[in-house]
């Protein structure tokens, strides 16, 4: 069972606060028990047991299978070995709590939408139910049907895009697709981006050289995109060319993150330039995210205008099904 990321950022938060209140990894872990979300308990008496057995706490949420993500682990590792484990749970906990408010926000923009779309194939056949002209079982076997249809249609699409993303070589071509998707597809990678750059900067501080720190994060990114750059990048990278250099003969990463990488390179300022562009992407995806809310909308009103014209159309061919079957 996954945990929702709601519950991992509370959390990482309790645990990193009192990590960073120099209390004891071991009694840090007994107190989450009380205190963590009521999902994570039964885990976290299976973190507290193994500590206490010896083990650092990356190999005992190995143990715990994947109920935590490999870039929890990787992160807590890194950060457990250069005695910055409070950076790394509070980093993980900011990472959590953006992925559970942009979900917030996307299903609170999608209530609306949803709802109207609900109401308008409610409403379409009412006209004919008062006219006697199907029966109360006939109206809601027709408007079940409609809407067991659309759900049925939304979960192939879904299933269908997940498989499409587990297939080498496949997945790319998608993401790539996806990128050029008005708003959405600028939410999308925007939002891989941040937590790209992310990723790195929290390696950097726990110590971990730039060029490792690039090549875990790149190989654990969401988007499928950006790890399929990166192995076109990494034979060069020590070698004739700087990151920036190699990063930029992809193709695949805008100009301002060139940019922005290789000012760091030349001022000797990676940390700050990398800090810098993360919460340049974190600030782009809640943009988009606003935008794409606000578009969910005016998708709706669409849909439900083109599935009352239909009934219109479909209801003045019956007439004239009707006006000529009178004639003849």
């Amino acid at each position: 069972m996954k945990f929702s990321s709601k519950d991992l950022a509370a959390f990482y938060y309790q645990l990193g606060t009192l990590v960073q209140a120099s209390l004891p990894i071991q009694s840090a872990l007994a107190s989450a028990q009380k205190t963590a979300p009521r999902p994570l308990r039964s885990t976290v008496a299976t973190l507290s047991a193994a500590i206490n057995a010896g083990t650092p706490l990356h190999e005992a949420m190995e143990q715990c299978g994947r109920r935590f993500a490999p870039l929890d682990r990787h992160c807590v590792a890194m950060t457990e070995r250069s005695g910055a484990l409070d950076v790394g749970l509070l980093s993980l906990s900011r990472y959590y709590e953006n992925l559970a408010a942009a979900r917030r926000k996307l299903i609170a923009g999608s209530a609306y939408p949803v709802f109207l779309v609900t109401a308008a194939v409610f409403i379409a056949p009412v006209p004919e139910l008062v006219l006697g002209k199907i029966s109360l079982a006939g109206y809601l076997w027709q408007t079940a049907g409609s809407l067991a249809q659309l759900a049925v249609f939304g979960w192939i699409v879904v299933l269908l895009m997940r498989w499409m993303f587990t297939v080498p070589g496949l997945n790319v071509t998608m993401d790539r697709l996806l990128r050029v998707v008005p708003v959405f597809g600028r939410l999308r990678f925007d939002y891989a981006l941040s937590q790209w750059v992310s990723s790195i900067c929290l390696m950097l501080t726990a110590g971990i050289g730039i060029v490792p720190a690039l090549e875990y994060a790149s190989r654990t990114a969401s988007s499928p995109l950006i790890a399929a750059a990166y192995e076109k990048a990494a034979p060069l990278i020590g070698g004739q060319l700087e990151v920036s250099q190699a990063l930029a003969m992809t193709g695949e990463f805008p100009d301002h993150l060139i940019q922005f990488w290789a000012t760091g390179e030349q001022s000797g300022r990676m940390d700050e330039m990398l800090e810098r562009l993360a919460k340049f992407y974190e600030e782009r995806w809640r943009q988009s995210l606003d935008q794409v809310v606000t578009w969910l909308p005016r998708i709706a009103y669409l849909l439900v205008a083109l599935f009352i014209a239909s009934q219109i159309i479909s209801q003045y061919a019956a007439y004239l099904g009707t006006y000529d079957s009178l004639l003849q």
